[in-house]
């Protein structure tokens, strides 16, 4: 009996994340190749799976039987490949490094261009998004995070605190300003899942009557985009929202809206591997000043 690891890869990541959907998502794949190869994988093993309904997924007996299996075999094969990447002394190759969607546009060019500079032959790759990247299962090297880590096996290096508020144009921010802060309602950009988002202002001091969202994305350069027209506020890092010359910042200097941390995280086998090594000091450096 023989199966493709590549199908197994597909039932592991369905079984985890519950959905097919889900998983293509996080394969980056459609919802129908990740069908095809679940399915590969019962006909290649001769058992179901997965017993199905309208919306959802559950695994059968056999399939929870074959989960646990398979993961183990994924940590093998994960600790296996972090050794090998670890004994690398070279400086030459690629680092991935995830980040999210403003670091990505305003923080990263410039310390990519300098580490270019100081080493041509090693190449940053960018993997870009506002989700948590999972170094255990090599989806990035080094990640830079705005919360701190609390998974096993990581290294991780606070880089300092950080602030955030709100910001609109110098006319928006005239007028709500002059208004009694205490009943204007702010147009507000938001994320699509607003829950979290409004927590988050009503934690800062932001009644939730006043809160009105007038157009969601979670594509954060938008947010910024959409400020400058003068279409609502976008919560931003305040060094961040001082940098952009057309938006102003809605409070004083010393208001602050959220608080976090930064991170800069790295898997602890890969801290014996050089270039890894190099890009991880060089960032903690940088970016802890």
């Amino acid at each position: 009996m023989d199966f493709d690891w590549d199908d197994a890869k597909a039932f592991l990541v369905t079984a985890e994340t519950g959905s097919l959907t889900a998983a293509a998502k996080l394969l980056r794949t459609s919802q129908p190749t990740v069908g095809r190869r679940v399915a590969a994988l019962e006909e290649s093993l001769g058992v179901v799976l997965f017993e199905r309904s309208k919306n959802s997924l559950f695994l059968t007996p056999q399939g929870e039987r074959i989960l646990e299996a398979l993961q183990g075999m994924e940590q093998v094969a994960n600790n296996v490949i972090l050794v090998a990447k670890g004994a690398t002394e070279s400086l030459a190759g690629t680092v991935t490094v995830a980040v999210s969607q403003v670091d990505a546009c305003f923080t990263m060019p410039a310390l990519i261009n300098e580490l270019k500079q100081l080493e041509q032959t090693l190449q940053v790759k960018l993997e870009v998004s506002n989700d948590s990247a999972d170094l255990i299962h090599r989806n990035a090297d080094i990640a830079i995070r705005n919360f701190r880590p609390t998974e096993e096996n990581l290294i991780i290096r606070k880089l300092g605190d950080a602030k955030v508020n709100l910001f609109g144009t110098p006319e928006l921010c005239a007028i709500h300003s002059e208004r009694d802060n205490a009943a204007s309602t702010l147009p507000i950009i938001g994320f699509l899942e607003t829950d979290y988002l409004t927590k988050i202002l009503v934690d800062g001091g932001i009644a939730k009557e006043r809160i009105n969202y007038v157009c969601l994305s979670d594509f954060q350069l938008s947010h910024i985009e959409l400020a400058k027209l003068g279409l609502g506020f976008a919560l931003l890092p305040t060094k961040l929202g001082k940098k952009v010359p057309e938006l102003n910042c809605l409070f004083p200097k010393d208001h602050s809206v959220y608080d976090y941390s930064t991170w800069l995280v790295c898997h602890s086998e890969l801290r014996h591997n050089q270039r890894i090594r190099f890009v991880y000091d060089f960032l903690a450096e940088r970016l802890s000043r």
